[in-house]
Formats: structure tokens, sequence, C-alpha cells
């Protein structure tokens, strides 16, 4: 008994003295220079992020629990989901490109039915199956929730334009389809244009939108060194680039913003994480710990 009162003691302890380190993590918002006006949009990273044990986060990315625990709970301006072409043409949210890890499924999650995902619960093992009983939901199911808001949130759709499973020859074409079929499900479903935007690391499939005079805006995501990268989608048009937070620098938001791109950049886990991307200045941060950043920012 000794020894465990030690062992909380010595917790409780710990809790107290991380309380304090985080206290003294602040920001100073008046230093962001954005397109912004100094103010940043707070996005949820698929979701709420990730599961994890700490902060013990049990929800599975992309999932409904997830998007409305950042919406209703806590009060994000909107949500970042990924999403897959499904072997029926339909869209579903899942940030992996196969299935085996989450689920009891094998295989790319491109090869199955919306049906057979749709029907398929997330499996992420101890302790978070005690917590959650979560299935892997549609993009038209998505959307159909939203509208059922009072206002509907800003939704961020980071398109995956390969199937781990197809040969290079067949996922040029799957980018062909998406472009297609991304379109025609937005505008089926009447979402606004000024809440959506469509994030893509492929040039490839960009260009397809654009071709398909796509009324959509678009993200363009930067995840390799050089200048060209930032050159090419000054050239293209983009509204935006999105951009790895290790890629990211002040340099380069500042020559974004001088021409006119908004930035965004994601991932933070913790409150110093989220001080940090904030000091890259930003237009818009998908971040995994939302409360974190609103409080860094006196929202």
């Amino acid at each position: 008994m000794k020894a465990f009162r030690l062992i909380l003691l010595s917790l409780l302890l710990l809790a107290a003295g991380y309380n304090v380190f985080l206290w003294t993590i602040t920001f100073d918002k008046t230093s962001l220079e954005n397109l912004n006006g100094g103010e940043v949009q707070v996005i949820g990273h698929s979701g709420v992020g990730f599961a994890s044990l700490f902060p013990f986060k049990y929800f599975p990315s992309n999932s409904y629990g997830s998007i409305s625990k950042v919406l209703d709970e806590y009060g994000a301006y909107g949500v970042e989901v990924d999403l897959h072409l499904t072997a029926d043409k339909q869209f579903v949210l899942f940030h992996d490109g196969k299935l085996d890890n989450k689920t009891k499924l094998s295989g790319c999650t491109g090869d199955k039915t919306l049906a057979e995902l749709t029907q398929t619960k997330y499996e992420l093992g101890f302790p978070f199956d005690w917590f959650q009983s979560e299935r892997i939901i549609g993009l038209a199911e998505l959307i159909d929730s939203l509208h059922k808001r009072k206002e509907f949130p800003m939704l961020h759709l980071d398109v995956r334009n390969w199937n781990e499973c197809n040969t290079p020859q067949e996922n040029g074409v799957l980018e062909g389809e998406i472009a297609v079929e991304l379109i025609k499900l937005l505008n089926a479903k009447k979402v606004p244009a000024n809440k959506v935007l469509i994030i893509s690391l492929s040039q490839n499939l960009l260009l397809k939108l654009k071709e398909l005079k796509n009324p959509y805006p678009v993200s363009f995501e930067i995840v390799g060194e050089g200048p060209q990268f930032l050159e090419w989608a000054v050239e293209y048009g983009v509204q935006s680039i999105t951009v790895k937070p290790r890629l990211l620098t002040k340099e380069m938001s500042k020559k974004a913003h001088g021409a006119g791109l908004e930035v965004i950049t994601f991932g933070a886990k913790s409150k110093s994480g989220n001080k940090k991307l904030l000091e890259l200045h930003p237009d818009v941060i998908q971040t995994d710990n939302i409360p974190a950043l609103k409080e860094l920012m006196g929202y």
C-alpha cells in the first residue's frame, strides 16, 4: 500500500509539473504576419487527429465521432479529412492506403466498395476499442450530416491520388476518375464553394481538375524541397499551399503571401508544437490539438 501511494503521489506531482510547464508556453499573436490579419483558421486534422495514449484520444481519425468532437466540443472552424476513391467510384474517409492495421479487412482501401467499407468498424486495439465503436464513413454521408448544421463548416478534402495495389499506369487513370467523380459529388451535394478546399500533392490531379473547369478552391501540397514547387503553385493559380511542418519556413510563408497564396500547415499534437507552427506565420493550421492552439491564439 505504501508503494502504491508513492507511485500515485509521483504521478500527481508529474501532472502538476506538466501543467505548470504548459502554463509557461504562450504566443504573442501580434507577431503573426499572414493574409488573415494575424488570425489563424483552426481546422481539426483528420478530426481530432490520431488515437493516442498521451494525450488520450480514442477516436479513429476521419471517424464521425472524431469529426463531431472537433466541431461540437472544440468549436473548430472546420475539419480536414482524407479521401480514397472506392472500387465503385464513391469516396470514403480513411487515412491509410491499406486496411490491415485499423480494421478486420485486408488489402487496399481503393479495392473495396463503399458498402464493404462503411459496414466495417475500426479496430484500434487495447485500450482504444474499450471506448470506441466507430465505423468507416463515406464523404456523401458526411456532407449530408454537415448540411444539417446551422452553418456548414470549412471542409478540407485531402485527396489520396493513388491505390497502393495499382500499377503507376493504373494510378494515372485513377487520378482522372477522382477528378471527375469529386466535382460531380460536390456539385450534386451542393457544397458551398467557399466552404470546401481540395488538397492534393499531385500536380497531375490538379491539372485534370483544371481541365474539367473545377469550380472549387484547390491547395497544392508541397512535399519536397526547392523553390520549383512554390513556383508551380503560383503558375497554376491555386488558392493556397499546404506544407509539411519540416519543410515550411518563415521565408516560404513570406513568398507565398507575397504571391497572394494562403499557407496551410498541419499536425502539431502539443501546445509547444502548435506554437512552433504559429511561428512560421501560416494562415491555417490543421491541428491535432485544437484546445492548445485556441488557447495560444486567445480564442
